[in-house]
């Protein structure tokens, strides 16, 4: 007739721990997955932050600042934290201070107009002379085999 009710009992009890091995498989390749997902999403926030410093450590070396900033920075703190009537009426209209000495004594002399004038020629050519004779200089070992030749 039919089945016994201990042989129906043993194909469920045999299935459900088939069903229980595979969940306990796919449990752990789900597991291993996502620690291998996480691993993987950390590595690349590590280097996405890491590239992201990098880059703004360039551009901050790189970038140059804007005469506005560097006049700021030149300022006492009395006058950049002046009131905005002030700061506004200063938009308006620019001005230009201009230092002059209107005095005869103040004209300089023929030699020292000719030394200003040749001072920074005579300055960068020594300098670039001395820095390419720096950088011509053989290494130690070049200057062994140079002396023995």
């Amino acid at each position: 007739m039919g089945a016994s009710a201990d042989e129906i009992d043993r194909q469920i009890n045999s299935t459900r721990d088939q069903i229980d091995a595979n969940l306990d498989v796919l449990e752990r390749r789900a597991t291993s997955g996502a620690r291998r997902v996480g691993m993987f999403a950390a590595a690349g926030l590590i280097a996405g932050l890491a590239i992201a410093g990098a880059v703004y450590l360039v551009y901050r070396k790189v970038r140059k600042p804007s005469l506005a900033d560097r006049v700021q920075e030149m300022l006492p703190d009395a006058i950049a934290d002046l009131p905005d009537e002030i700061k506004s009426r200063m938009r308006v209209r620019p001005f230009k201070v201009v230092i002059t000495d209107r005095s005869e004594d103040a004209r300089p002399g023929v030699w020292e107009a000719i030394g200003q004038r040749l001072a920074p020629t005579i300055v960068s050519s020594a300098v670039g002379a001395a820095v390419t004779r720096a950088i011509r200089r053989p290494s130690g070992t070049e200057a062994a085999e140079t002396a023995r030749k």
